[in-house]
């Protein structure tokens, strides 16, 4: 076996044994959550402000999916590579778009902050999303996230299409 020929085994082998390292494990977000969801914006030109205080479920068996009473969101993780606790997760609310209608212009997208304790309940999720939309009348909003976990109970969630657990 030449030289070359070798290295090229060596290099592929060394790749191979990354990528079956596969990423470090990270947190664990499945479960029922409550606490408070904040928005102050614009509603046909005037100020208001809103506060909820969801039940929100989330799923992140195979693709991150988040219900908050009966609206879903799709989310992306990131996870804190010094601390496998914690970490960030992008979310977008599925009826999201950007095609401006008389109708269908709008929807939601953040950035919310994880934090859990592995083989526990607790955890807590906090953030801020930025909301709009044209359906009822103009609107444009800023929400503040503050949740705690409830249960880790594992809610199945089966994309944007399907309706929250209840």
């Amino acid at each position: 076996m030449g030289r070359g020929r070798a290295l090229a085994i060596v290099a592929v082998l060394g790749a191979g044994v990354v990528l079956a390292a596969g990423p470090a494990a990270a947190f664990d977000i499945n479960g029922t959550w409550v606490g408070k969801i904040s928005c102050k914006g614009i509603f046909d030109g005037e100020p208001q402000t809103l506060t909820t205080t969801p039940t929100v479920y989330v799923d992140d068996t195979s693709v991150l999916q988040i219900a908050v009473d009966g609206l879903h969101f799709s989310a992306l993780a990131f996870f804190d590579p010094a601390n496998p606790d914690k970490g960030e997760i992008a979310v977008v609310r599925c009826d999201t778009t950007g095609i401006r209608s008389s109708d269908s212009f709008g929807g939601e997208f953040g950035r919310l902050k994880v934090s859990t304790k592995a083989g526990k309940t607790t955890g807590s999720i906090s953030g801020t999303t930025f909301r709009a939309s044209v359906l009822l009348a103009d609107s444009l909003y800023t929400c503040k996230w503050s949740l705690k976990r409830t249960t880790t109970d594992h809610p199945i969630l089966s994309g944007c299409s399907q309706p929250a657990p209840g």
